[in-house]
């Protein structure tokens, strides 16, 4: 398989649009319809497919999403840290 750079380009948006990498979507999320395709090729070539206008939409949306969770996740792990007994 060879890479365009648009498939260069939109690279970070792979894996979002195969599955969740921090586990469970968020209601809204986009990406979920995409999660259907049963092919995982099918899923790496809508990068080369869909419009760049949407690409950018939904990597503007994955990162934000991403920065959410792992605020979300830091906190988490503060408030389990101080309740540790050391």
């Amino acid at each position: 398989m060879t890479f365009s750079e648009r498939s260069i380009k939109y690279a970070d948006l792979l894996v979002p649009i195969i599955k969740c990498p921090l586990g469970e979507a968020v209601p809204d999320c986009p990406f979920v319809e995409y999660w259907q395709i049963d092919d995982e090729i099918k899923q790496m070539n809508l990068v080369e497919e869909l419009p760049e206008e949407k690409l950018d939409e939904l990597r503007e949306f994955h990162r934000k999403c991403l920065a959410k969770k792992i605020k979300q996740a830091r906190k988490i792990s503060a408030e389990f840290y101080k309740s540790q007994k050391i």
